[in-house]
């Protein structure tokens, strides 16, 4: 993986998991005549949907792209007062390092119709491939659609995107086709690598608890040295140190057989951190608008 000049290889030896191997990894209402958004996301469209008048929760369909097709699912969506609430269930989604050994997660994400990415939370599919997720989001009018990425906190999707959502005839909503503009989606600072396809795991097996320990450690690994090469570790030290102590305090939690919770907990919150000084880091280096008085 590419990332400003810098190569980031691979972390991790071949691991083996009993959960999932990391190497392969009532009445129908009728559709309104009224929104479905049409997104551009990554050099894709997909459809998004206005919930924002439904008082009963409506369905779409959850379909696999080119690069994950036996993937399918989906998800429910209700828009209550406030909140919408979003309940999604995947099948067959197999192992996100299938793309490389720098993707350790799937993220299901919320795109608006103007292209503003909000991450909804992570899939972590179980023994059987099955992943499922209850979330809620402010957004009215979104796409669906999930991605791989090398952890959990990414706050915009990368081009690996193996879900879109699929308008199904009983969808309820309002209809519209809206085009966003392909920059407000900018691309990951890591690319998807078709030669990286998984190869088959030799290593032993290890419980559910150690497998989600061990994926936390790595994503935390990964979150760190993404932001470093980013520049985080002097433009926002001292966020990136934060984010250095909690992963070096989740290494000793596993050297010393800690309880796997502890060793997740603290592994998630470095990478959060990691993410934080990324973002500053970013932000920081975008040239300031010059103000010119008429």
């Amino acid at each position: 993986m590419k990332l400003n000049g810098l190569i980031l290889f691979p972390l991790f030896g071949i691991l083996s998991v009993s959960a999932q191997d990391l190497t392969v990894p009532a009445t129908v209402q009728p559709p309104r005549s009224e929104p479905i958004y049409r997104v551009t996301v990554v050099e894709r469209t997909t459809k998004a949907i206005n919930y924002g008048h439904l008082t009963l929760p409506t369905k779409i369909d959850m379909k696999g792209t080119v690069l994950l097709p036996e993937a399918r699912g989906e998800a429910q969506v209700q828009s209550l007062r406030g909140a919408t609430k979003i309940e999604v269930k995947i099948h067959h989604l197999e192992a996100p390092t299938r793309f490389g050994p720098e993707y350790l997660t799937y993220v299901l994400w919320a795109i608006s119709p103007e292209g503003r990415p909000v991450n909804l939370g992570e899939l972590v599919a179980g023994p059987s491939n099955k992943a499922s997720v209850k979330v809620s989001s402010d957004l009215q009018a979104f796409a669906l659609i999930v991605t791989a990425e090398p952890y959990f906190s990414v706050l915009q999707p990368s081009d690996v995107v193996v879900l879109e959502n699929m308008v199904r005839p009983d969808t309820v909503g309002k209809v519209q086709e809206v085009d966003a503009k392909y920059e407000l989606l900018p691309r990951k600072q890591f690319t998807y690598n078709t030669a990286n396809r998984g190869a088959a795991s030799t290593g032993p097996k290890v419980s559910m608890d150690e497998y989600e320990a061990v994926l936390a450690l790595y994503q935390a690994q990964n979150a760190l040295q993404i932001a470093k090469a980013a520049g985080a570790d002097t433009q926002a030290a001292d966020s990136y140190r934060k984010a250095e102590q909690l992963y070096q305090q989740a290494l000793n939690l596993q050297a010393h057989k800690g309880e796997s919770k502890q060793i997740v907990t603290t592994a998630r919150e470095s990478a959060q951190a990691a993410e934080d000084s990324r973002a500053i880091t970013v932000k920081r280096q975008q040239p300031e608008a010059v103000i010119t008085r008429p």
